[in-house]
């Protein structure tokens, strides 16, 4: 499917349902939500931003962990809220040292070069 405004406006829509039922403690349903969208285009970041926090929520650290890391490459440099969600789930899943970098993206480091090491 190609994006374009109808797409647009209905990621917007199951974005705000998506959010809406973290909010009550629903993660399940907001992960259905943001099921079958389709391309996602410039809302690619936030929706695997939702898609993490609703796996931290139902403790799947490992599947928060890759969808935050998406978001964090996404993002604009200076977004540091899915480089420090990224290190949280990385300490809950038991892998300390890259919780410790992942923090140090947060606080500003700058991000390693893409590559098979990175992430």
């Amino acid at each position: 499917m190609a994006f374009d405004g109808k797409q647009m406006v209905r990621i917007a829509k199951r974005m705000r349902q998506a959010t809406g039922y973290l909010e009550i403690g629903m993660p399940q349903q907001a992960l259905d939500r943001l099921e079958l969208l389709g391309a996602l285009g410039p809302f690619e970041a936030e929706v695997e931003l939702l898609r993490g926090e609703a796996m931290r929520m139902q403790h799947r650290y490992e599947e928060a962990a890759a969808s935050f890391a998406i978001a964090a490459r996404k993002f604009p440099p200076e977004s540091k809220a899915a480089w420090l969600a990224l290190s949280l789930c990385c300490r809950q899943a038991g892998d300390s040292d890259r919780a410790v970098k992942m923090l140090g993206l947060a606080r500003g480091a700058k991000p390693p070069e893409p590559g098979p090491h990175c992430l």
